[in-house]
């Protein structure tokens, strides 16, 4: 397998780096483009493990660093320094990372791409594909042959939950915040890394990135139902930031979803991270790919 740097731009500046991992000896034009979640970076091992598998079975894998990466980061487009990093990102800004990310790829004669999110970068993919397919952009979305994504979390319905009968308080309390102008200060909220308000206030209840609302029996997945190409979807069922089991997760996202190539259930004894699992999520994700990109 052989490594390379990469080193990219969006289309608002921002230099972007990352890992393309190839086969030795044979050109392959189909590569899975890996985004990360919260604090999270290029660099876990979770990606190089899947990154093995995939190019075992001649799949490139690119793993970047997206402006949301770390907890805080900076960066320095045109001639002026911002602050980047899960605790300030602007997640819809993601879509200029993916869509770089794929431009990038496409550039190097990669012309099948599979996305895969893990966490909060499975909502990147998904707010990124839908936004590719609804805008004249399609020319890039045509190609994108496949959507993996890794625990996935209804980050509005988590927050709710974790903050419970505070959280109608707690926005409000952000709010104004914001009205201050103080909406880029750091601050602490229950079982979150050291956030901004403005970037907590991108994940209010029915605002355009709450597209996951598995708890609500009468929702409809508007955004996974755009989704025409085969999809997978993975869980743990420890330590999970779902907030009813595992199983019955699956259960709701099977019934609801129509994608005749879609491969949806959880791994039992993995976490939110798939610690010790890995190799077993790699295994499942390259049985998807074989099972409905055979001839590609």
């Amino acid at each position: 397998m052989k490594i390379s740097k990469i080193y990219f731009n969006t289309d608002d500046g921002l230099k972007l780096n990352g890992l393309l991992h190839e086969p030795d000896d044979i050109k392959t034009n189909i590569v899975m483009i890996s985004v990360h979640g919260v604090t999270s970076n290029c660099l876990n091992y979770r990606d190089n493990v899947i990154a093995k598998k995939m190019v075992e079975n001649n799949i490139a894998y690119f793993t970047f660093n997206n402006r949301g990466h770390d907890v805080l980061n900076t960066y320095e487009p045109l001639q002026s320094m911002t602050y980047q990093g899960s605790s300030a990102e602007n997640v819809k800004d993601s879509y200029l990372d993916v869509k770089a990310a794929i431009s990038t790829m496409l550039s190097k004669k990669f012309n099948k791409i599979i996305l895969q999110g893990h966490s909060m970068g499975c909502t990147k993919v998904v707010y990124t594909y839908n936004r590719l397919i609804e805008s004249s952009e399609d020319t890039i979305a045509k190609h994108i042959c496949g959507i993996s994504l890794l625990s996935m979390v209804d980050i509005p319905g988590y927050l709710e939950f974790i903050l419970g009968e505070n959280y109608d308080k707690v926005i409000k309390d952000l709010k104004i915040m914001k009205e201050k102008g103080e909406g880029d200060k750091i601050i602490t909220i229950n079982n979150f890394p050291p956030i901004k308000p403005n970037t907590v206030l991108n994940f209010e209840k029915n605002t355009e990135l709450d597209f996951f609302r598995y708890t609500d029996p009468k929702y409809k997945f508007e955004k996974l139902y755009n989704i025409k190409v085969p999809l997978f979807m993975r869980w743990g069922n420890i330590n999970e930031l779902i907030t009813i089991s595992a199983q019955d997760l699956v259960e709701i996202i099977k019934r609801r979803l129509i994608n005749k190539k879609i491969d949806i259930d959880f791994i039992d004894g993995a976490n939110h991270s798939y610690k010790n699992k890995e190799s077993v999520l790699a295994e499942q994700i390259i049985n998807w790919i074989t099972r409905f990109y055979i001839g590609l």
